[in-house]
């Protein structure tokens, strides 16, 4: 699937409005990622997620738009139990242990969108939304889906607290989040 996706720093006290907005509360998320990488190159590859009790294994293209994030991911599905195996064949293809992502928060879908409100780290909190559309999607419908998010950020009054940095910069450079109040 493509992920057209934004992040801004936020706070846990936006949880009561998303709740509002979608009517429901949140669903407690909790996602313990580690990264791989082939010691010659510089960007993430691979990852393995155990994602509230089930183990994915994802590759991902990333490419930094404008707005949004524009990512074509490959994901299976294992059992937890597979993880020490997933990473010994990770390992055996000549892939390296890069660096560990923890997010830990509230999950919602609101109108096709996926959000998450999560901690993320010791680099703070942030709201995370993502639509996801065939890797065929016409550039219209890619720009559709980033505007829609950007529509949700404006509800929460988040267009200027956008974060582009990735997490895996932000935690490999030891950048510490910023608190944004805005909301």
């Amino acid at each position: 699937m493509k992920e057209i996706e934004v992040k801004a720093h936020a706070s846990m006290a936006l949880k009561e409005r998303i709740d509002e907005l979608v009517k429901a509360g949140g669903s407690p998320v909790e996602k313990d990622d580690l990264y791989f990488r082939r010691p010659s190159e510089i960007v993430q590859a691979l990852r393995i997620r155990i994602n509230n009790g089930k183990l994915e294994l994802t590759a991902k293209k990333q490419r930094q738009g404008d707005k949004t994030e524009d990512n074509q991911e490959y994901e299976i599905s294992l059992s937890v139990s597979e993880r020490d195996n997933a990473i010994a064949f990770f390992k055996c293809l000549g892939y390296e242990e890069y660096f560990r992502k923890y997010k830990k928060g509230f999950s919602w879908h609101y109108d096709g969108i996926h959000i998450e409100l999560l901690s993320v780290n010791d680099l703070g909190v942030f709201l995370e939304m993502e639509a996801l559309l065939p890797f065929d999607a016409k550039p219209d419908e890619v720009e559709k889906a980033g505007n829609k998010l950007y529509s949700i950020l404006d509800l929460f009054n988040l267009r200027n607290a956008v974060e582009k940095t990735s997490y895996r910069e932000m935690i490999l450079n030891g950048i510490q989040g910023k608190s944004y109040t805005g909301q």
